[in-house]
């Protein structure tokens, strides 16, 4: 009986860790480009190399457009980007300044000449894209905002007033400086979701989470962006009545950056 008891009870373990481990899997706080490659009588073209590069870190990820004419490239960090599509037989395209955010879905179609490779198709002005590919609704609060708007205690956690629906914490709570206290749509202000690069940051016990909703707490230099999701976001961030708050952590340039405080 004892030992049906343990294989049972390492059983149930295994089952629970795998069920941690995807739901951890499916969050994410990279940007993702998609879309489709036409050319000229709006025809889709297969075969197209597409070749997003970091504007940064001088990084690139590429992909082919399938049967359809359709690309996609996931797990991107949000960042600025030149986008490249070549098809021998065609003009090369090229657009500068492609912004990707925290946990966006964007929808970039390319059209394509007839012509030579080397010719290209340079695409320098363009309105920034609309996130049509989700049904999310919220806010993203840039690294610029983060650094350069006053924050009291250097609370990252104050800008997510910017948002709409959003509004602080009881006056107990601000009392005490408690971080990360806000009410989103009505809701509590417990039944919100931190995540930190995709990773569950709750703190789910009084005893350790001392005046803070998150278990980390990263310095506004540290942070590239966060998101707050306040509605209607996918069920990869469910389990919350409340808001999503999807913080990214900068992964470095080309060039040496420092602060003091």
């Amino acid at each position: 009986m004892m030992k049906f008891r343990f294989q049972f009870a390492m059983r149930l373990a295994a089952v629970l860790i795998l069920a941690c481990a995807s739901t951890g899997m499916t969050q994410t706080s990279t940007a993702r480009l998609t879309g489709s490659v036409r050319d000229g009588t709006g025809a889709r073209l297969p075969g197209v190399t597409i070749t997003v590069t970091d504007s940064s870190r001088n990084t690139s990820s590429s992909s082919l457009t399938n049967d359809s004419g359709s690309y996609d490239l996931p797990i991107l960090n949000p960042g600025t980007y030149t986008v490249a599509a070549e098809l021998p037989g065609f003009k090369r395209f090229v657009q500068d300044g492609v912004v990707l955010q925290v946990a966006q879905v964007v929808r970039l179609d390319v059209p394509m000449e007839v012509g030579e490779l080397s010719q290209s198709v340079q695409v320098t002005a363009n309105a920034p894209l609309v996130e049509t590919e989700t049904s999310s609704r919220g806010a993203v609060i840039d690294g610029k905002r983060i650094v350069e708007l006053p924050l009291n205690g250097r609370d990252y956690n104050q800008l997510t007033l910017l948002s709409a629906g959003v509004l602080p914490g009881t006056p107990r709570l601000a009392s005490v400086n408690f971080k990360g206290a806000i009410n989103v749509n009505g809701n509590r202000v417990f039944n919100n979701v931190f995540l930190l690069d995709g990773v569950d940051n709750i703190s789910y016990s009084n005893s350790f989470r001392g005046e803070n909703v998150q278990l980390i707490q990263p310095s506004v230099e540290a942070l590239q962006e966060f998101k707050v999701q306040t509605s209607s976001y996918s069920a990869e961030f469910g389990r919350s009545s409340g808001a999503v708050i999807n913080a990214t952590i900068r992964s470095g340039t080309n060039q040496l950056r420092g602060s003091a405080y």
